[in-house]
């Protein structure tokens, strides 16, 4: 039997290693395990503060309700949701007409610039498949 609060803070570790990654955010941890239970975001990054970050690891995930209790829950901050299945990537999905929003708050960031040497590099994603299904 899977334990569902250890596999809950495995994603969020999970999530926080790869926006130290992708996005170079360093500060990014699980908020759990330093401020306990409540409306708070699943991964805390301290470079975004008004990017409330919702983890999910499922294996089939029923956005729609997800999105909605984490935009209920992010008051003012923009409100994501972090997912992925098994030996898959993450993906991220909010609200189209926060978009701008995010592209914004993504401008003003370093993302991608943890250090010196990532400044010259780029973040790529795989080809799509002949089908044109990534």
């Amino acid at each position: 039997m899977v334990n569902s609060r250890a596999k809950g803070a495995r994603a969020e570790r999970m999530l926080s290693e790869a926006l130290r990654e992708v996005m170079g955010w360093q500060s990014a941890r699980r908020s759990q395990q330093y401020c306990g239970a409540g409306q708070t975001s699943d991964v805390l990054v301290e470079e975004m503060p008004d990017l409330f970050i919702e983890s999910k690891m499922v294996e089939a995930l029923s956005i729609h309700p997800v999105m909605e209790r984490a935009v209920r829950e992010a008051g003012h901050k923009l409100a994501v949701v972090a997912h992925k299945k098994k030996r898959t990537d993450w993906l991220v999905t909010l609200r189209l007409a926060d978009l701008p929003r995010l592209v914004e708050m993504l401008s003003g960031s370093r993302v991608g610039q943890s250090d010196p040497a990532s400044q010259n590099a780029t973040i790529s994603s795989p080809p799509l498949d002949s089908s044109g299904s990534p």
